[in-house]
């Protein structure tokens, strides 16, 4: 019996070990998951600074793009306005030439087909 009972002794002996062992492991992973979550949460707020920051880097760059683009269209009215302006002198100094030398030649060619008819026997 006294055999039994040293068995037994020994057996919760090894038992109290390894539930200190577990206990002391089981908090030991406790400690590194709070850790991790920590730096988890470190990362993320880094990540967030730096996606604002490449953000704004990049919304600074468009705006840099569209007042460029602003500027070009602004460039391009002037010069779009201009050559109208041009149109419109060039018109004015050539239209008349242009319908005087039209309304001779149309008037020479009545003159001619007028005369012809005039000179043709009458039908009969």
């Amino acid at each position: 019996m006294e055999a039994r009972l040293s068995t037994i002794r020994n057996l919760l002996w090894a038992v109290i070990v390894l539930v200190a062992l577990s206990a002391l492991s089981g908090f030991y992973v406790a400690e590194q998951l709070a850790r991790n979550s920590d730096e988890l949460a470190s990362l993320r707020l880094l990540l967030q600074k730096q996606m604002m920051g490449t953000a704004l880097t990049q919304a600074q760059e468009l705006e840099k793009q569209m007042d460029a683009l602003n500027q070009n269209a602004a460039g391009i009215d002037a010069k779009l306005q201009k050559a109208q302006d041009d149109f419109v002198a060039r018109m004015q100094a050539e239209l008349p030439r242009i319908m005087d030398n039209y309304v001779k030649e149309r008037g020479s060619l009545l003159g001619q087909k007028m005369r012809q008819k005039a000179m043709l026997p009458p039908r009969q």
